[in-house]
């Protein structure tokens, strides 16, 4: 292979290494930089010029390689990734003990005991006597004796006071029932809530988490991929060196 035209790969060689991270560029460069060198083994007027050009060329491509490397060293040692491996096993972790019916709330069906009869009043009988004895008041005075009459007087007075006491008996019941539905639901929005609450914490956890360990991940990746691709440049451009010295 001419000189010329490994010096040409050694130049396509610096644009390329501006492409692999932060210090590509400047390996990139350094190794460019030995087209300088290589114009003494053009220049050279005998073959002891030439070879001393070849194995300086040689010295200062392994003395630029060697800097590169260092300096990709320095970057990634200063330059840490804020996630670390126990991130990622903490998030397989929490991704395989992950169970969404943990944050279903596990509550009783409603119930209710209680009937018409534990709102009536205490003193239902006494109102019940009392109005029969009212209304066969008002019918000895009006002339009715306790003949069909006036017992039938009686009988629809009490009929309806009882109607009327089961109404509102009713409407308590009804009323009592509502309230303890009403508590009963309100607990299971709370705890509802609260587990809602903590499975949003969970996933925010996870979260994060996943953040940290695919920080590491691109970190560890970009770094191999940056240390592959110092290593080809370096074998491609000591075989363009070898070859030079043919």
């Amino acid at each position: 292979m001419a000189a010329s035209n490994v010096i040409g790969s050694m130049g396509a060689g610096a644009a390329a290494g501006a492409s692999f991270g932060p210090y590509g560029a400047i390996a990139g460069g350094a190794i460019g930089l030995l087209g300088g060198i290589f114009s003494e083994y053009e220049n050279a007027k005998n073959e002891r010029e030439r070879r001393e050009a070849i194995e300086k060329a040689a010295q200062q491509f392994n003395m630029d390689m060697a800097e590169a490397e260092q300096m990709l060293q320095n970057y990634y040692k200063e330059n840490k990734a804020i996630g670390t491996q126990q991130d990622i096993q903490t998030y397989r972790d929490l991704v395989d003990n992950y169970d969404p019916n943990e944050f279903v709330y596990d509550y009783d069906d409603f119930n209710y005991d209680k009937t018409v009869d534990d709102f009536y009043g205490p003193n239902r009988q006494a109102i019940i006597d009392k109005t029969a004895d009212a209304v066969q008041s008002r019918a000895a005075g009006a002339g009715i004796g306790r003949g069909t009459g006036g017992a039938n007087m009686i009988a629809a007075a009490v009929a309806d006071k009882n109607e009327d006491l089961y109404r509102d008996a009713q409407n308590a019941l009804n009323q009592d029932r509502q309230f303890a539905y009403n508590v009963w639901n309100a607990q299971i929005q709370q705890g509802q809530n609260r587990l809602n609450q903590l499975q949003n914490a969970v996933n925010t956890q996870i979260g994060m988490y996943g953040n940290l360990a695919q920080d590491y991940q691109d970190w560890q990746s970009n770094m191999m991929q940056q240390q592959l691709d110092l290593q080809q440049n370096k074998a491609a451009n000591k075989l363009n060196v070898s070859l030079a010295s043919i």
